[in-house]
């Protein structure tokens, strides 16, 4: 039932090749054609798009099955959704929500890897959680800690996508002098093996393959299932139209057999949780798992809004080694979602696109007496 409109709705994008030239062109879809049901209006913009000097966005709406280039007044709410990596990319995001002063952000975002680690390490509830995680800081430490474990380190990009960049490296053949193996993924998250004589040779390449970029090294853990597939669990967590946190959806994400990570982007797909682990582990395990990571997935939210102030969802990605001991691998405020169509889950999946807009509704209407009232509208 279509609601009064209450205001409009801002969705901050990067761009893509095709019509519309924006990212997730489905999930952006879908928000626009839902938002008259919640009482807004939706537009799809880039940070480019904002003209602070006369007061108006262009982007794009989506109506009746077809895209329209428009231009609009700021939005009432900017719900941003755009993967920024590059520092060009970044300092026009910056400048774009600086040009929109009174237009309220939808969530905050999190800061990188690194940072989110040290701020849950505090936790007494969510320490157990994580992985052992040290800063990258040059081949030195890098081989020290390779001494240490047997199964090597895994090292990722403290702002890194997608499993692009990341690294698994091992020391072999210590009896004949030392060597090294390295699996990974590149840039363009095409997979790569290399294997060096020595340490010193392994080492010196992983450090011109990091090069600028900061990076976090973790112990190597096993998280593959009994056929040698990687695999995660992604629990979806959002606000729901009441302003209270949710779980949303919960999926396996499933790699290739012998695979590095089992990222979507990297080739993976997904698998209903309940059903992989019942198989996995049996039913009693199951069941405990299922528990645990339902628990730790509540935990987490309010955590990190304490450090970042109001987030409005979280992509939590938690790993299951051999010993049925789960890890939290990374929380990203800026979430996927394919994985729910992929894996079945129609509710999940419809959810996942709706709650945002029932968040943003929640705002509009929770809104102190002293905000302005809502102002965009699109031409």
């Amino acid at each position: 039932m279509t609601q009064n409109r209450l205001g409009f709705l801002g969705i901050m994008t990067g761009r893509r090749n095709g019509y519309p030239p924006v990212a997730e062109p489905e999930f952006c879809s879908q928000l626009c054609a839902a938002a008259p049901s919640y009482g807004l209006q939706a537009l799809v913009f880039h940070p480019e798009g904002v003209d602070g000097g006369s007061n108006t966005i262009s982007g794009y709406t989506f109506s009746g099955g077809q895209w329209e280039q428009t231009m609009a007044a700021p939005p009432d709410i900017v719900y941003n959704r755009g993967l920024y990596t590059d520092p060009q990319e970044k300092r026009a995001a910056a400048a774009a929500i600086a040009s929109l002063p009174r237009s309220v952000p939808w969530s905050r975002g999190l800061p990188d890897k690194w940072n989110v680690y040290r701020m849950l390490r505090r936790s007494r509830d969510a320490a157990p959680l994580l992985p052992e995680t040290r800063l990258y800081t040059g081949p030195a430490q890098l081989g020290a800690q390779l001494a240490k474990r047997a199964d090597g380190v895994f090292l990722k990009p403290v702002n890194g996508t997608h499993g692009k960049r990341s690294l698994h490296a091992r020391l072999s053949g210590q009896k004949a002098g030392g060597g090294m193996c390295i699996s990974g993924r590149d840039g363009a998250n095409g997979v790569f093996h290399h294997t060096f004589v020595s340490l010193s040779l392994g080492l010196e390449w992983i450090h011109h393959f990091i090069g600028r970029r900061r990076y976090i090294i973790q112990s190597y853990l096993h998280l593959t299932d009994s056929k040698g597939h990687p695999f995660d669990v992604r629990v979806l967590m959002q606000k729901n139209g009441r302003g209270v946190w949710t779980l949303t959806g919960m999926a396996v994400r499933l790699g290739g057999r012998g695979g590095l990570t089992s990222n979507l982007h990297g080739g993976g797909t997904a698998v209903p949780a309940p059903a992989y682990l019942l198989e996995e582990y049996g039913g009693t395990a199951a069941e405990a798992m299922l528990r645990e990571l339902t628990a730790a997935a509540a935990l987490l939210p309010p955590l990190l809004e304490a450090s970042c102030g109001r987030l409005g969802e979280l992509g939590l990605d938690f790993g299951i080694d051999r010993g049925g001991r789960i890890y939290l691998l990374e929380a990203n405020s800026k979430p996927g979602r394919a994985v729910f169509g992929l894996s079945g889950d129609r509710r999940a999946a419809r959810l996942a696109a709706e709650n945002p807009l029932r968040y943003a509704r929640y705002l509009l209407l929770t809104r102190g007496a002293g905000c302005n009232p809502p102002r965009g509208q699109l031409h």
